[in-house]
């Protein structure tokens, strides 16, 4: 009887080690983050809505940094989303031309979306 007891408490003691072990997994914080971003619009001169350009691994992901401009393929982001920047995209220097009137943009609050809506107004009128 008393083999069968010890094989019982050494199976509860390891049944809980594995639940504590899956628990302190699902409560880490460091993890895949979505990073976003918004597409800069040279002509009409707006950004679109933030929307997500990349995953990143990382603990935290702020929101209020420096504005940067992150280029992927073709498209300039702008974003003030803290680093790390997705690997995919490249940092482009703020004194690079298209940069600076992205970031130009930002300070104005020119967005894509406001752009439309007086877009819509001005072809409303006869």
């Amino acid at each position: 009887m008393q083999r069968y007891e010890l094989y019982r408490r050494c199976r509860q003691w390891s049944e809980r080690a594995v639940l504590l072990g899956v628990c302190a997994a699902a409560c880490e914080d460091f993890g895949p983050r979505v990073y976003t971003a918004q597409l800069f619009q040279a002509d009409p001169g707006c950004l679109e809505a933030f929307a997500p350009i990349g995953l990143v691994q990382a603990k935290d992901l702020g929101a209020e940094c420096e504005p940067v401009c992150l280029r992927l393929g073709d498209a300039l982001y702008v974003s003030t989303v803290c680093a790390p920047y997705p690997a995919e995209a490249s940092l482009e220097a703020a004194d690079a031309e298209e940069c600076a009137a992205a970031l130009a943009t930002l300070d104005a609050g020119a967005s894509c979306e406001e752009a439309g809506a007086d877009d819509a107004g001005t072809d409303a009128i006869p």
